[in-house]
């Protein structure tokens, strides 16, 4: 079968490569918007991962990677303000599965997977960094009943200027599943500290058909970015762009 995202000329399949750019942003108003969606973390057969690469520039105020414009105070994907947590907070406020993680400037593999339970439990979370898992706390993530993931912003976790909580620093390859990565699966995405493309299995990764959202970055120029998967083109907002500075 034809991986998703390969192409077919003449009889061959031509690969797809990893991405050749980031995304940058300073922290200041910029940030990339995108139509809102909602992901499904309550009740069984609810499951799915966030994955993406992310070089800090510092670790000294929340930085935010998926969030939304409604507000800063829950419904986003964010460090926190010392730079050693990563934290998960879903529509329901105060909802939140979280790990500590490593606070310097350098690149780290995230990914954060979660199978919805029925009932009235909390989904079960792992995050991950480096292609490890790491000690998960859940704080009723995905016990809420009709209370999801909803979010239409990389990079800022409110409307601008009102308490954004930015991401400062280089994002890279940022995914979204239909499905809960096995510990297999991620450790073959992070690849020893070197990006493989996603759209196409690799090695211990088989998760290509159940990739929703892709962003590559990989454009290079420009004021958008293309979801290569789900078709949800990301709009740049103040000073958000490219970078050629990616994981090796």
């Amino acid at each position: 079968m034809l991986g998703l995202g390969n192409s077919l000329v003449g009889g061959t399949v031509l690969s797809v490569e990893a991405p050749v750019y980031s995304l940058s942003l300073d922290g200041a108003d910029d940030y990339v918007t995108f139509t809102a969606q909602t992901y499904n973390v309550n009740g069984s057969g609810n499951n799915g991962t966030i994955a993406f690469w992310a070089k800090r520039t510092d670790n000294n105020d929340e930085a935010t990677v998926l969030g939304n414009s409604a507000g800063a105070a829950y419904r986003r994907l964010y460090f926190d303000s010392d730079g050693d947590r990563l934290d998960i907070e879903s529509d329901s406020n105060s909802q939140i599965a979280h790990a500590p993680v490593t606070a310097d400037t350098n690149w780290h593999h995230y990914a954060i997977t979660w199978a919805g339970t029925s009932g009235g439990s909390t989904a079960t979370v792992v995050i991950y960094e480096d292609g490890s898992a790491i000690t998960t706390t859940n704080s009723n993530f995905g016990v809420a009943a009709g209370k999801h993931f909803t979010v239409n912003q990389i990079g800022s976790g409110g409307t601008s200027g009102s308490n954004t909580h930015e991401f400062k620093g280089l994002l890279y390859q940022l995914a979204i599943w239909s499905a809960a990565l096995d510990a297999d699966a991620v450790a073959a995405i992070y690849n020893s500290g070197t990006p493989i493309p996603l759209q196409q299995d690799k090695s211990n990764y088989d998760g290509s058909g159940e990739l929703v959202n892709l962003w590559r970055f990989d454009e290079g120029t420009g004021s958008t970015t293309t979801d290569a998967i789900g078709g949800l083109t990301g709009t740049f907002q103040g000073d958000a762009t490219f970078s050629s500075t990616t994981p090796s």
